[in-house]
């Protein structure tokens, strides 16, 4: 399914792997990541503005806030890696700094200024979501956030309303061109997702959505951030403890209680008021949006790097003497920083090339189709066998000869039916039963007796064998 998706962000680290030993290519992209902690610290600066007096303490205050945030178990689980949601953070917190700086012009400068800002800022949005999609919770609570903020009914709708066209601008700036490719061949320009709307006759009528993550009922979604802290793996596929996220959801759920009781009493400011409600609110909504769409915590790593930020801003609300106040923060920055536990993406030692395949030497590779099966990935093995072979992946996550005559499996038929010459199958050791249940439904079976091993850096040798036909009138059903 990976294939369809938007490789605009893969692009650059596919040519630095060209011409970069893996160490460097992990060191520029590790290099890119680590600046998400600028936007942190300007946006914790911002915020800070009531201690200008104080220079000394709000940088302090703001290094502090910002290092916190950055050092989040699962955003050091992904340094180095390419699952990208460390780099598309940079666009959606430089959007947040956008506003939180130009706090002022936004809510009570001139429309012209106040609009472009967020115009601006949406448009940084935009653009992480036209790079990667799951990014879309977070343009969504930054956009409706402004409905939320003092200021006039239509000062509010058209804050919305600019920040929403920059939204569109920017996702039209990175992913247009993909759209239209994906409109042009496949008849969905997000195909495979929505195609229970789209109904591209190239995948079967279905939503695609990745929803097994997604608590059910109101009790299991009130619970769901002490839940993942028990049981990770209810947000993704590997063990890890982060209690950002979950100390940012019951300061928040705490605010509006704190406020109430405590009415009435005068304190300092210690933060903007409405840079930090707008800060407040576009996470909470962020959150409600990524909890009924995907539930998967890597998606909510821009989250967890703002979290001590959502917290201090809620805590600087608090009607509580300013030593109390920055007692609670300094106490809740503590705790967040002694109980993570990075996870690890099955990491690997560096090879001389950031990937290295090693295949075995094919007669004849001008008339050779390779097919694949399975779950694992093994499209990264391609890069070791001869540019001319064709690859087609007969079945995975995404497809089945179960989804019928649906044209992925037409082609793919057509393809096997009309080969002259040598076939073989690419597959990981553990999903060999594939050959019995995948491979008879195109007429074909594999030799187990001529296998051979493709190796690599980055995972275990897989095995490629030799396929013969069995009946060429066989179709998947």
């Amino acid at each position: 399914m990976a294939s369809f998706y938007n490789p605009t962000l893969d692009l650059p680290v596919y040519l630095l792997a060209q011409v970069l030993p893996a160490r460097g290519v992990s060191f520029v992209l590790s290099f890119v990541q680590g600046l998400n902690i600028l936007p942190l610290f300007g946006l914790a600066f911002a915020l800070l503005a009531p201690l200008a007096a104080g220079a000394r303490l709000r940088t302090l205050a703001a290094l502090l806030l910002a290092v916190v945030g950055f050092c989040g178990a699962g955003q050091l689980g992904l340094l180095g890696a390419t699952f990208y949601d460390n780099v598309i953070s940079l666009f959606v917190l430089g959007a947040a700094w956008l506003v939180v700086a130009r706090a002022d012009t936004v809510w009570q400068g001139r429309l012209v200024a106040a609009y472009s800002v967020v115009g601006l800022a949406g448009l940084l949005v935009g653009s992480a979501v036209g790079l990667k999609q799951p990014t879309l919770p977070f343009a969504v609570g930054a956009c409706f956030a402004f409905l939320f903020i003092a200021g006039g009914l239509w000062r509010r709708l058209f804050l919305s309303f600019f920040f929403g066209i920059g939204v569109i601008a920017g996702m039209a700036l990175f992913s247009g061109h993909w759209m239209w490719h994906l409109w042009t061949y496949y008849q969905n320009p997000l195909f495979p997702y929505f195609n229970d709307v789209f109904r591209s006759p190239w995948g079967v009528p279905e939503a695609y959505r990745d929803d097994k993550f997604i608590p059910h009922g109101l009790v299991a979604s009130l619970l769901f951030p002490f839940t993942w802290v028990m049981d990770p793996k209810k947000v993704g596929e590997i063990i890890f403890r982060d209690l950002r996220v979950p100390l940012a959801y019951v300061v928040l759920l705490a605010t509006p209680i704190i406020m109430l009781a405590l009415r009435g009493r005068k304190v300092p400011a210690l933060v903007d008021r409405r840079a930090a409600l707008y800060v407040i609110v576009g996470s909470a909504i962020t959150y409600l949006v990524w909890l009924k769409l995907f539930a998967i915590y890597r998606y909510l790593i821009p989250l967890e790097m703002l979290a001590p930020i959502v917290m201090l801003a809620a805590v600087a609300l608090w009607p509580l003497p300013v030593k109390a106040r920055g007692g609670i923060m300094l106490a809740l920055l503590v705790l967040v920083s002694v109980t993570g536990k990075p996870g690890t993406w099955a990491r690997v030692p560096f090879a001389d090339r950031f990937v290295e395949v090693k295949a075995p030497t094919l007669p004849d590779p001008d008339h050779t189709i390779i097919l694949q099966t399975g779950y694992a990935p093994t499209s990264f093995l391609i890069t070791g066998f001869p540019k001319q072979i064709p690859f087609l992946r007969l079945h995975s996550y995404f497809i089945h000869p179960d989804h019928g005559d649906i044209k992925l499996n037409q082609v793919m038929r057509e393809r096997i039916a009309q080969h002259q010459g040598d076939f073989y199958w690419l597959v990981a050791h553990w999903e060999v039963w594939t050959a019995k249940d995948i491979l008879p439904r195109y007429g074909l079976a594999a030799d187990m007796d001529h296998c051979q091993l493709v190796t690599s850096n980055l995972d275990e040798p897989m095995m490629l064998c030799r396929v013969v036909r069995q009946d060429t009138s066989a179709q998947p059903s």
